[in-house]
């Protein structure tokens, strides 16, 4: 027995070495070491999950030209608790907040300015909450957009209700580009079966220019558990949906000169086992979010993503690390859209990801150790959210 365990030590010690080397490995992977995991047949790219295998953390910073952090002012009017529904321009920053059921606008340092609509039964009120926004700074106006919507509630700056634009019919959940300039809206849906189109241009009178047939796309029976996810991250008006029953799907691009739907990304599943996901397209990348069937979108543990390289059709699973902070993991919760990354944490959350950070501070430099050391110092619990913007990179 005692031969037997000398054997067996250095072997495991062995072994140990090389699990330690194999994840020092990963960690420093890009993706220009990873496989080809995709194919591209003229617009379509299809990636393949029978290719993916590594994992490895990728820095968030590879993905943005600039980022800052935003601490939301501490006011009790400027709370805003669970928040979706971002819009990001040059000064401002607009978020629908959860308690209360508000939009609240702030300036890009975070100082509260006012709240625009809220949760009710009037002309310029809406029913349930808001799915999507924007904010147009050049004519000094606000868009918002709720659940189930029959218009798009429009505002100046100062709150003020200004002439809204009707919907041709009701929409459940959407997502819209206004062009202020040929007075046209495009509008995107999450379609159910009484939902005609799933995209389509109208005047804001309310009348259909062009639009999609929703046959191919409707939910059926209606479930709000879906989404209609529309990123506008590249120029390109990209359209996919997130169903809750795992579906073969794809992330399309709408041409709107020749009204065409055309599909631009897809994945081929690993012996056909479909796993629920959503799609996201960057300028460079296609993201995949496979979302665990026993969780919920916005529940711990994480979901694996999947990057793809537009050029190089090379990627891997990835660990997003807020490098900028230390490698942290970040919220659960984080979106590009409109060529911005949005992340918001809770005061906690941040604060307890900081001190894991600076509890290993052989893995930081002196400037990084002290950043995140006056950054923890100075977050309370009680504190508002806090935001990381960043500018997507553009080629």
């Amino acid at each position: 027995m005692r031969k037997l365990a000398i054997c067996f030590y250095p072997a495991l010690c062995l072994f140990l070495l090389f699990s330690c080397s194999e994840e020092k490995k990963k960690s420093r992977l890009t993706l220009d070491d990873c496989p080809i995991i995709a194919t591209q047949t003229d617009d379509l790219t299809t990636l393949d999950l029978s290719l993916v295998r590594d994992t490895f953390d990728f820095p968030l910073s590879a993905l943005l030209s600039g980022y800052e952090l935003i601490r939301l002012e501490n006011s009790e009017e400027a709370l805003v608790g669970a928040t979706t529904a971002y819009a990001i321009s040059e000064n401002y920053i607009g978020i629908r907040s959860s308690s209360p059921s508000d939009y609240k606008l702030f300036n890009r340092k975070g100082e509260y300015i006012r709240s625009i609509s809220s949760v009710g039964q009037g002309p310029d009120e809406y029913l349930i909450g808001i799915y999507d926004s924007y904010i147009d700074e050049k004519n000094n106006k606000v868009y918002l957009l709720s659940f189930g919507a029959t218009k798009l509630l429009v505002f100046d700056l100062e709150g003020n209700p200004l002439k809204h634009i009707r919907l041709p019919f009701r929409v459940p959940k959407g997502r819209f580009m206004v062009d202020e300039e040929k007075q046209e809206l495009l509008m995107t849906a999450l379609p159910f079966p009484d939902t005609p189109l799933a995209v389509w241009i109208q005047d804001f009178q309310g009348n259909i220019i062009r639009g999609i047939d929703s046959k191919p796309f409707i939910i059926n029976p209606p479930d709000y558990s879906n989404e209609v996810n529309v990123a506008f991250n590249t120029g390109e008006i990209d359209y996919t949906l997130f169903y809750w029953v795992p579906t073969q799907d794809s992330l399309y691009h709408y041409n709107k000169q020749d009204n065409r739907l055309f599909p631009a990304f897809t994945a081929k599943w690993a012996n056909d086992e479909i796993i629920r996901h959503g799609y996201t397209e960057l300028p460079n990348h296609y993201i995949t979010l496979l979302v665990r069937q026993s969780a919920t979108i916005s529940s711990t543990p994480r979901h694996p993503r999947i990057i793809v390289d537009k050029n190089t059709l090379r990627g891997c699973y990835i660990n997003l690390k807020y490098n900028m902070l230390g490698n942290i993991d970040g919220p659960t919760w984080c979106d590009f859209t409109r060529g911005y990354f949005i992340a918001s944490f809770y005061p906690y959350e941040l604060k307890e990801q900081l001190g894991n950070a600076l509890s290993r501070p052989e893995r930081l430099t002196p400037e990084m150790k002290d950043k995140l050391q006056k950054l923890n110092k100075s977050i309370t619990e009680d504190d508002n959210n806090i935001l990381l913007i960043g500018k997507l990179k553009n080629g």
